[in-house]
């Protein structure tokens, strides 16, 4: 029995500046400025989210954008993942300076409800309409690929039809702060956003396809990585578009190129800054473009320890 496809039919990234589109992204140039998201909710999701946390509003955002990208409504059964490094960062700091001394000892109600961690997923799953399967997956760096490998297995296998698929993760302040949780150079921006897909086993009218996410232990060969993806999987001379993740230098990413002839790197994290799930920014701002030929997009990214997770998608001619 033929196994069915997992197909890219709508898409939507939300970066550190409120940019929900190409034309509003900008450059970073150190660590973006706090955001303030309570209008964006009122325009994009269409009511006041009054008592949700930031991370609450980054999902629902993210979300709502990539379901009004649709062709048509999504049903009741499209099942939820979301991706999520750190989860309520904010909220549960805030409940740890509550009840902890000097605090008063007693936390605040609705800090305390949207500390769990599950709470965008929730958010998600409520706006959307939606009353199938709803995972929330943490894994550090893989958190947003992890979801993603989860959502089409269960497409594959016909457990579910259709699934949206995010990765959202808020930065906090200050920065030292911040760096207890996360690893960056001094050099990296610390980001926060979202990246959404929207997948469905049609074919007709999808924007790409998810060919498939491959886990690797530590100390892999990444120019022969690249190279065996790119024989395996390329079409005839279709531009081949590789997605490095945070963890990689300037230099690593330059002896890839230099290895494989005929790849071309974006730097999508020159927008949207380090974070766990800066993979799902990445992938959604390319799927979210037109693309006037096919092209393979190869996402790869590495954990601080060393393994390896790679992401193989082809984007149709839109």
């Amino acid at each position: 029995m033929t196994k069915a496809r997992a197909y890219i039919h709508a898409a939507a990234a939300l970066g550190p500046h409120g940019d929900t589109c190409g034309a509003e992204r900008r450059l970073l140039h150190g660590d973006p400025p706090p955001l303030e998201l309570k209008e964006l909710v009122k325009t994009v999701v269409g009511v006041s989210l009054r008592q949700a946390s930031h991370l609450v509003e980054l999902a629902a955002i993210g979300s709502q954008l990539c379901l009004k990208r649709l062709s048509r409504p999504a049903p009741e059964d499209t099942a939820v993942y979301i991706g999520t490094g750190l989860a309520e960062v904010r909220k549960n700091e805030a409940v740890f300076s509550q009840v902890m001394p000097p605090g008063p000892g007693l936390a605040s109600p609705f800090d305390f409800i949207n500390a769990a961690n599950n709470m965008a997923a929730f958010y998600t799953a409520k706006l959307g309409n939606f009353r199938a399967r709803n995972l929330t997956v943490t894994q550090e760096e893989f958190s947003f690929e992890w979801a993603l490998h989860l959502a089409t297995a269960d497409l594959r296998t016909g457990a579910y039809r259709q699934a949206i698929v995010g990765g959202v993760d808020e930065n906090s302040r200050p920065r030292a702060s911040h760096l207890l949780r996360i690893v960056l150079r001094d050099d990296q921006p610390m980001g926060e956003g979202c990246g959404w897909l929207y997948l469905d086993n049609r074919r007709e009218g999808a924007r790409g396809e998810i060919l498939g996410t491959h886990y690797l232990t530590r100390d892999v060969d990444l120019v022969s990585l690249l190279a065996e993806t790119v024989r395996t999987w390329r079409q005839e001379d279709e531009d081949v578009v590789v997605l490095p993740g945070f963890r990689y230098v300037d230099a690593e990413i330059a002896a890839l190129l230099a290895a494989v002839p005929g790849l071309r790197a974006e730097n999508y994290l020159a927008r949207c800054g380090a974070f766990h799930t800066a993979a799902a920014f990445g992938m959604a701002v390319i799927f979210d473009a037109p693309h006037t030929a096919p092209a393979l997009i190869v996402h790869i990214n590495q954990n601080v320890v060393g393994d390896v997770m790679l992401v193989v998608l082809r984007a149709f001619a839109t």
